[in-house]
């Protein structure tokens, strides 16, 4: 029987719609993942979930739209959905499939950072600072974009040992700092190091409210940047994993709780 034969109970899809993207997953019964793709949000939560069940579809060959689990910030915007479920429990279950006995989950998105404790998958504790999106992947983007660097010049520009710090992590302010800084004549790479660095101090602050302990994954949009791995571990004193596949991990964990739920 091919992928296309297959009944739609076979698959699950898998969509966490975030205040900056859009993640979606299709996996099987075997929890392989089949297909995976990103959108940015914008102001039409409904629609760019659409676009990304779409390509979804096409990308896994699939002749018909598998049931679906939501979560993030739009997930009650989208058109057509079988669960509906929370980000906490979401990423909690996405970093246990992606690095399976993990214990803490640090997740930092674009508008809030997430620490999660866990015990076989199972959320214990969590904490989220979401009053406010300093510190955040927003407030890294913007440092980026005023320093003319892109993500992939953070692992090969910006050294690790940097003890320069900002002293504000809110986007507004730490512009006008760091506009200060290079009119002073401070290296880009000094200044964005520091802009990492303070991230990694926030966020490490938040997650020693939870006493962490190993294994400590980094998921969510930073988890592409092992440089931020390294400047938590070293906050932390734990080693903090970037997950090659952090980015999907509350879609993979919606998905996974609709192939639990349909198991049931």
């Amino acid at each position: 029987m091919s992928q296309a034969d297959q009944p739609r109970g076979a698959w699950a899809v898998g969509l966490d719609c975030g205040s900056t993207y859009s993640k979606g997953v299709i996996i099987d019964q075997s929890l392989k993942v089949l297909a995976r793709d990103f959108l940015p949000s914008g102001w039409d939560f409904t629609a760019t979930g659409e676009e990304l069940l779409a390509s979804l579809v096409k990308k896994a060959g699939l002749s018909q739209v598998p049931k679906i689990a939501a979560t993030g910030y739009g997930r009650l915007r989208l058109g057509r959905t079988d669960l509906v479920i929370t980000e906490i429990s979401c990423h909690g279950r996405g970093a246990e499939l992606l690095r399976p006995g993990v214990r803490t989950v640090i997740d930092i998105g674009g508008q809030d950072t997430k620490v999660i404790t866990l015990s076989h998958g199972q959320v214990n504790d969590f904490l989220m600072n979401d009053k406010c999106a300093a510190g955040t992947g927003r407030f890294l983007e913007m440092a980026l974009n005023r320093l003319g660097l892109n993500w992939a010049e953070l692992e090969t520009k910006v050294p690790f040992d940097s003890q320069f710090r900002l002293n504000s992590l809110c986007a507004v302010f730490a512009e006008s700092e760091i506009m200060g800084l290079l009119a002073s004549g401070q290296a880009r790479e000094v200044i964005i190091g520091g802009a990492l660095a303070s991230l990694a101090d926030r966020a490490s602050s938040l997650a020693a409210r939870l006493k962490p302990q190993a294994p400590v994954v980094l998921t969510g949009g930073l988890s592409t940047t092992p440089l931020l791995a390294r400047y938590l571990s070293s906050a932390l004193s734990l080693e903090v994993e970037a997950l090659e596949l952090g980015f999907y991990a509350g879609a993979l964990g919606a998905a996974w709780s609709l192939i639990m739920r349909k198991a049931a």
